[in-house]
């Protein structure tokens, strides 16, 4: 049967209507059930010291450290105001002690504070005191622990070396930790440059476009032949895939507990197959007629277009982060799920199929969903701006998160001016991959 002879779907009214409204509903559950979840895990306290403690311990011991200038007041403040968790303000005691300021963190460290930190709480409490006020000595295992706890970063480090003091000497563990901390902080440093320039050339990019967006026309959008119901059908059954698959995937691998950071590749496989079969058979193409359709044409440009994308996408997300930070204060990271899976694995084949599919298999198909078939559909009646916010906003909403809707939107926008730009879904597909890479390696790096 050839891709001519082979017609796209148009359900009828009379049983796809009824069926919609089923499917919207249990999305609707769906979603919000995930919600509730996410908040009550909110509500937990996480177990260890976040990415963004780790990087700050960074920025604030780094100075001090090579420069000898010592940390500000309304520095302190700052940091107290960014950390909400437990072991960020662990940590944060921590640091205030050796920087100077041991008066300031030791009020810090009541019965109450100590138990908001969980199990690890009291044997915390006690290596604190033991280190900068002379109380008995925690055992090895738990100051094991509560370096692991304090993200086996810098602040851990000094910790360990006070309780060193006390048996002999704790010099050549902080000489390490100076060397640690500024291979930190020349990698912080760097990527702040990276960023920089980014956003530099992303203002460029974005002037020129703004230039250019009358003089030639944009490549056609993919064109799509499903009706609006079949559309709605595709993506409520993608949706309600996407929920199922990670809960399918937990089940297959609870007999084998080692196994269980398998869960999010396979979920991904399982909802990204499926949504890429349930496309094609409503379109009536194979997958080499659907690529061909979504990304014509050679590879070259469109590929090197993609580093310009990039470089706008970083400008105006750190825009639109700056003026949201100020409106929503999110309880805890939106990424700290998988901070916490990256925090459990070891070796480099998990990290290998988790970066893998964060980087490859999730930008591939959602950037397929939402810009290679989503963009086109919504711009057939709508105006191609209003097409593009759409996509942008379903593209944020999807990843549940409310308080990283504003930059995911913006995200998803970006992306869909790359497709409109370039006609080609290879051009947000890479960018979305650095994007997503990015992040995983940034995380990697301080887990």
């Amino acid at each position: 049967m050839t891709a001519e002879s082979r017609s796209s779907w148009q359900p009828d009214r009379s049983w796809a209507d009824p069926l919609i409204a089923l499917l919207a509903l249990l999305a609707l559950l769906a979603a919000g059930f995930t919600l509730r979840a996410r908040e009550q895990g909110a509500r937990r306290p996480a177990e260890r010291a976040s990415l963004q403690a780790r990087m700050l311990e960074v920025a604030l011991a780094g100075p001090r450290a090579f420069t000898g200038r010592s940390v500000a007041a309304k520095e302190w403040t700052k940091a107290e105001t960014q950390l909400k968790e437990p072991w960020d303000r662990a940590l944060l005691t921590v640091l205030r002690a050796e920087l100077g300021d041991a008066d300031q963190a030791a009020p810090n460290l009541g019965e109450a504070s100590a138990a908001q930190l969980g199990p690890a709480g009291e044997p915390f409490r006690r290596a604190y005191l033991a280190a900068y006020a002379g109380g008995p000595m925690p055992t090895p295992g738990e100051r094991l622990e509560l370096r692991r706890r304090l993200g086996d970063g810098h602040a851990a480090d000094l910790l360990e070396a006070r309780l060193l003091d006390r048996e002999g000497g704790g010099e050549a563990l902080r000489a390490q930790a100076r060397r640690a901390l500024f291979i930190r902080l020349a990698g912080l440093g760097l990527l702040g440059l990276g960023v920089m320039a980014l956003a530099a050339t992303g203002l460029a990019v974005g002037i020129y476009l703004l230039t250019i967006r009358d003089r030639n026309p944009a490549p056609a959008l993919p064109a799509w032949s499903l009706s609006g119901r079949a559309t709605a059908l595709v993506l409520l059954g993608w949706f309600l895939a996407f929920f199922l698959s990670g809960s399918l995937a937990a089940l297959l691998l609870q007999p084998w507990p080692g196994l269980r950071w398998l869960a999010l590749p396979l979920g991904y496989l399982l909802h990204a197959g499926f949504g890429i079969q349930l496309l094609c058979r409503a379109e009536g193409l194979r997958f080499g007629e659907l690529w061909q359709r979504v990304a014509p044409g050679r590879a070259g440009r469109d590929l090197a277009w993609a580093g310009a994308f990039l470089a706008l996408a970083v400008l105006l997300v750190i825009l639109v982060a700056l003026v949201s930070s100020l409106i929503l204060k999110p309880d805890q990271s939106p990424q700290r799920d998988l901070q916490e899976l990256l925090r459990s694995l070891s070796g480099w084949g998990p990290t290998l199929a988790l970066f893998l599919t964060v980087a490859g298999l999730a930008p591939f198909f959602e950037e397929l969903l939402f810009r290679g078939f989503l963009l086109p559909v919504l711009a057939r009646k709508q105006r191609l701006a209003v097409a593009l916010v759409l996509s942008a906003l379903l593209f944020g909403a999807i990843h549940l998160q409310p308080a990283g809707l504003p930059v995911l939107g913006t995200l998803g926008l970006v992306m869909g001016l790359a497709m409109r730009h370039t006609g080609s879904l290879r051009t947000p597909i890479l960018v979305h991959a650095c994007w997503n890479g990015g992040l995983f390696l940034l995380m990697r790096a301080f887990a």
